[in-house]
């Protein structure tokens, strides 16, 4: 197995990974999505709220701003409160604020974080509020997976893609139509040859080989060659996210072997004792 490059655009990683089974590009992908810890607001208690929303729904709203910090906090299973809600495990943010004026729009930069936690923009709107009314509460961000709720995914692409491939038979006569109909742009004739400009484009639609009159294109893909592209929501890097599914799947790897090893050893000696 081998990294070929990775490359950032538009704020998105792509990892191209030739040479390792599928089952391990989607192992990462999963992990990304479902089991990496980052903080999210988890519990919200509303003193005082006028608007024209509710409760509920400002409880929500505030539960899918992302987070960045809380390195140092403990996991809620694994913390000494057992879960309950501790200075160890949790960090809250307080929000309060009154109208002057109709429209006026409160932001995710008026959260008063009091520990490392903090929304990754400041520009998220919250909620609209008219002059006098108030919104006055405080909530609890706590670090989860993604498995448990949406809140705690850490990004808002995480796809594979497995290297497309495609066939020019001699069949070929240049006459141009599977160029004019690809939706990607992928086929240019060049050099009185018909070329794959960037194989990566292609998304193996399959429209150029349907429309060859001649049947000179086959379109397949290898999976033996795939392409990891992730887009965070801020709460850790793009490079942060892949190190940690790594290390994660690292560390599974390892108890599994131990799991294993110790299952192994108690046949070996249930044998030696029987023979004895």
């Amino acid at each position: 197995m081998e990294v070929e490059s990775i490359t950032s655009e538009n704020d998105k990683l792509h990892v191209i990974i030739k040479g390792a089974h599928p089952a391990f590009v989607n192992a990462i992908r999963r992990i990304i999505m479902a089991d990496l810890y980052i903080p999210a607001i988890d519990k919200v208690y509303i003193a005082e709220n006028t608007s024209v929303l509710y409760d509920e729904i400002i409880a929500h709203r505030l539960s899918m701003i992302p987070l960045r910090g809380g390195e140092n906090l403990n996991i809620p299973e694994k913390c000494s409160c057992n879960g309950k809600g501790c200075p160890f495990c949790e960090v809250a943010l307080s929000l309060d604020v009154e109208a002057k004026e109709n429209f006026s729009i409160v932001y995710s930069g008026r959260l008063k974080s009091e520990g490392n936690v903090y929304p990754v923009n400041n520009d998220i709107p919250i909620v609209k509020l008219n002059a006098g009314q108030k919104i006055s509460l405080v909530a609890y961000a706590r670090l989860g997976k993604g498995r448990y709720h949406a809140k705690w995914q850490p990004v808002s692409i995480c796809v594979v893609k497995y290297e497309p491939v495609i066939s020019i038979n001699e069949n070929c006569d240049l006459c141009g139509i599977c160029v004019e109909k690809c939706l990607k742009k992928v086929l240019e004739i060049k050099e009185n040859k018909l070329v794959v400009k960037s194989i990566w484009a292609c998304s193996l639609c399959k429209v150029c080989e349907e429309v060859c009159p001649k049947a000179a294109i086959k379109v397949s893909y290898n999976d033996r060659s795939a392409r990891l592209t992730l887009e965070t929501t801020g709460s850790r890097t793009n490079e942060e996210l892949l190190l940690m599914a790594c290390n994660y799947l690292a560390q599974r790897c390892g108890e599994l072997r131990e799991i294993i090893k110790s299952i192994m050893e108690g046949v070996s000696n249930g044998k030696e004792n029987t023979t004895n």
